[in-house]
């Protein structure tokens, strides 16, 4: 029996139409499924993304101290090779405070030239929180962040400090010469640090209470090397101006040297310009 011509125009034009006809879209669980995928693909992109942030800031800070420590070398050039002291006392300052403006890092570029990204450790990044203080950056005595092996090479305005750890006599004098340096490979001279615990001097080293270990640490004064800065070691730039990074274990004493035990002086080398725990 023949079709009759309506039905078969229909039956045609249907079969043109489903081969024709768009993909239907996608279903709830495959879209659960994408989105699932892409959330374990970013979780594991992110770590590693950080970390490549976290290591360009640590490679931009240790540029940063080879460029300090280039204008501590010229400094030392034009001032009979004398290290600047840490801060000048009794100075007149636009704001009354020597304190604040008047320190090393104004002596050996200036008041105006250092407020630069020089100065500022790309990882400080707004308000931090360190060993309980907040503090901001800023380019200042005691906001700075990188501070300066000051008890030995920049002692003025103190006088001479006498101190005697394990029997090592380690007196330390105002105007150090860059010239009496034993081994200026070893010798610290600028590296990360947090402010005291008053929010006070993150621009000055102290040896004799840089022991950074909470429950070690007979003063709680934490003047040694920040350690936690750049996944948990601190940048740090010797006189001979090279910078590295640095466990805490592999900079810093482990006890405060202040208290004379001799057990403080490990690491000492890396402090003392004179090298007298070799002797």
């Amino acid at each position: 029996m023949t079709p009759r011509r309506g039905t078969l125009v229909r039956s045609i034009r249907s079969s043109h139409e489903s081969s024709t006809a768009g993909p239907e879209g996608f279903t709830l669980i495959e879209l659960l499924v994408v989105i699932a995928i892409i959330a374990i693909l970013a979780g594991m992109l992110l770590p590693a993304l950080n970390g490549a942030k976290s290591k360009g800031e640590r490679i931009a800070c240790l540029n940063n101290l080879r460029q300090v420590s280039m204008f501590m070398q010229f400094y030392t050039d034009e001032n009979l090779e004398v290290f600047p002291a840490h801060r000048n006392a009794g100075l007149n300052t636009d704001d009354g405070n020597p304190s604040i403006t008047n320190w090393w890092g104004t002596q050996i570029v200036g008041r105006d030239a250092g407020r630069s990204n020089l100065f500022h450790c790309p990882s400080i990044k707004g308000k931090r929180l360190d060993n309980g203080v907040k503090w901001e950056w800023s380019f200042d005595a005691h906001k700075v962040g990188y501070g300066y092996n000051s008890f030995f090479l920049g002692l003025h305005p103190y006088p001479t400090q006498p101190l005697s750890v394990g029997g090592i006599n380690f007196a330390s004098s105002p105007w150090f010469k860059r010239s009496r340096l034993v081994s200026p490979t070893d010798t610290l001279l600028v590296g990360d640090r947090m402010p005291k615990s008053d929010g006070t001097w993150s621009s000055s080293l102290w040896w004799p209470t840089s022991c950074l270990d909470q429950n070690a640490s007979q003063s709680k004064g934490f003047e040694g090397i920040d350690p936690h800065r750049h996944a948990r070691s601190g940048n740090v730039v010797f006189t001979d101006g090279h910078s590295e990074s640095r466990k805490s274990e592999t900079i810093n004493p482990p006890l405060d040297p202040a208290y004379g035990s001799p057990k403080s002086l490990v690491n000492c080398r890396f402090w003392d310009p004179l090298q007298r725990s070799r002797l």
